[in-house]
């Protein structure tokens, strides 16, 4: 995170095993990290890699992540769930969302949802501030036609494979902030990744 810091690096989304879609880090860690980081800090609540599926005890435990993340001094929670059936959950994400006191994010569930346009109504109905998603990887218009449904309501937030190589099309299509991890190639087989100091500094400009 000191290379962040250093890089200046406005916002971090911070988690575990990465190359695995992201979990929850240790407190620990995050408060390490807050030490060394003045900028806008997020940490993921998500208990297991994997489904998106979570049964009452994954729900019970992502409850008590996303408090944790902001005892350690997260800014924000990155999270999202369905029930057991694979279904949205809206009293539940609702209720982890008021427990907060900082802006809780939806993460790239969403993206496994069949209806982005019925989604966007019920992450705002659940008090998400703001929904990443890598629909603009797969249809920039649909991403497009996202944020003018949310007319200011919630952020949508770009993800998915951005890079210096392509997120000027994200920034004409009226993005004024987006997700990246910022890897290189030899990044993914390394056993920390860590973001690539010429990509972070190109997607910055």
């Amino acid at each position: 995170m000191e290379r962040a810091a250093e890089w200046g690096v406005p916002r971090v989304e911070f988690c575990a095993d990465a190359l695995a879609g992201g979990t929850t880090p240790d407190p620990a860690d995050v408060r390490a990290v807050r030490a060394d980081y003045d900028g806008i800090l997020g940490a993921m609540a998500r208990p297991v890699a994997g489904s998106f599926a979570y049964d009452r005890g994954a729900w019970l435990q992502l409850q008590r992540d996303a408090v944790a993340m902001v005892e350690a001094g997260a800014d924000f929670v990155v999270f999202g769930a369905f029930n057991e059936q694979g279904n949205w959950n809206a009293e539940r994400l609702r209720q982890v969302v008021r427990e907060l006191p900082v802006p809780g994010v939806l993460h790239r569930m969403f993206d496994e949802l069949s209806d982005p346009l019925a989604a966007l109504e019920d992450a705002i109905d659940a008090g998400f501030q703001r929904i990443l998603t890598g629909w603009g990887a797969r249809d920039l218009e649909v991403l497009k036609s996202l944020r003018e449904r949310a007319n200011g309501r919630i952020e949508l937030l770009p993800g998915g494979g951005i890079r210096s190589s392509n997120a000027q099309h994200y920034r004409a299509a009226g993005f004024d902030w987006i997700h990246s991890a910022a890897l290189s190639p030899e990044a993914y087989r390394a056993a920390v990744p860590l973001p690539d100091e010429a990509e972070v500094k190109a997607l910055m400009k």
